[in-house]
């Protein structure tokens, strides 16, 4: 994007602006409650559905969940960015106004934004005090602009960080988005691709507490974007307990292959206690719990699962989605 202009910024209207970001929260109102009717739905499977069925819609609706929030933590930074860009660029509005009114008045012109003496030529004396007046009126027109022009450059880069593919180049949301003259919002959408809804952190390969642990992260690591699919357990396609049976034993630790008797066979560990490499359980059935994963990183709630059918292996958020307890086993 190019500088902001003298014209642009002496005839711009900056509340429309705001209207902009206030747009951006009112979507950011919208999915909030998108999320809270997903809960919504959670809590009635839980109160009417089966086990096997709960246990495969639960699943289902958490991983939703977490994009939900994703988008939402997306948009309410956008919102907070266009807040303080449009802040800073009216307060810039403001200064460029104040200057060319009080330049103007005193005889000078500041057309296209370059100061000049109207008025003609007196004493050497007056002529030198008039530059020096000048000057100033020119190095404050010359800071109201570099001062927009960084709150417009703020808007471009935050939107191109948060939402990789969304075009700020054409000035156009053609009634899209909440845009305002400044492109189409999540022109594409979010790109998860394989590294699940939360992204891979850059300390993956140094969480655990002991290189065992740290064999059955990086092993499971490697499925990331494998898909999932009921009953299997390798080596390109998994379903929960699949997944986390051959992890371990990758790791030369052989567990039972389905959750409910990993459950019960495992060492239990208290909830707060779990470490990198942990088992983490979910949705208690008749038999033992419907679904389990591998813990990542307990101080962010993170863990390494294959979600349900039609998703594959991601990382997600297990403090979101209820678990009934972690084992540790060896």
């Amino acid at each position: 994007m190019g500088g902001i202009t003298y014209d642009d910024l002496l005839n711009a209207t900056p509340h429309q602006y705001k209207s902009t970001a206030d747009a951006w929260g009112k979507w950011r109102d919208a999915v909030d409650k998108h999320g809270g009717d997903l809960l919504t739905v959670n809590q009635h499977v839980s109160g009417n559905w089966d086990s096997a069925a709960a246990s495969e819609a639960h699943a289902f609706i958490d991983a939703k969940h977490l994009k939900v929030q994703e988008s939402s933590r997306v948009l309410a930074q956008v919102e907070s960015t266009l807040t303080t860009a449009y802040t800073n660029f009216a307060e810039a509005h403001n200064k460029l106004v104040q200057t060319v009114q009080l330049a103007t008045a005193n005889g000078f012109d500041c057309t296209g934004g370059k100061v000049t003496d109207t008025r003609p030529a007196t004493d050497t004396k007056r002529d030198s005090d008039r530059a020096t007046i000048q000057q100033g009126y020119q190095d404050d027109i010359d800071a109201a602009l570099k001062e927009a022009t960084s709150a417009d450059s703020s808007v471009a880069t935050a939107l191109r960080d948060l939402m990789p593919g969304t075009d700020l180049s054409s000035g156009n949301d053609n009634g899209t988005g909440p845009g305002n003259g400044h492109g189409t919002p999540l022109s594409a959408p979010v790109d998860y691709a394989h590294s699940g809804s939360i992204p891979v952190p850059a300390n993956a390969s140094t969480l655990a507490p002991n290189p065992r642990a740290q064999q059955i992260i990086n092993w499971a690591l490697t499925k990331l974007g494998d898909p999932y699919v009921w009953g299997a357990t390798g080596p390109d396609r998994f379903d929960c307990s699949g997944l986390t049976s051959q992890a371990y034993h990758a790791a030369g630790i052989d567990i039972p292959r389905t959750s409910d008797v990993q459950w019960q066979q495992e060492p239990s560990v208290p909830a707060g206690h779990e470490q990198p490499g942990d088992l983490v359980f979910f949705h208690m059935g008749n038999s033992g719990p419907g679904h389990v994963g591998i813990v990542l990183d307990p101080e962010k709630g993170t863990m390494i699962v294959a979600p349900h059918t039609g998703s594959y292996v991601q990382i997600q958020n297990y403090k979101t989605q209820n678990p009934i307890g972690f084992a540790r086993p060896t």
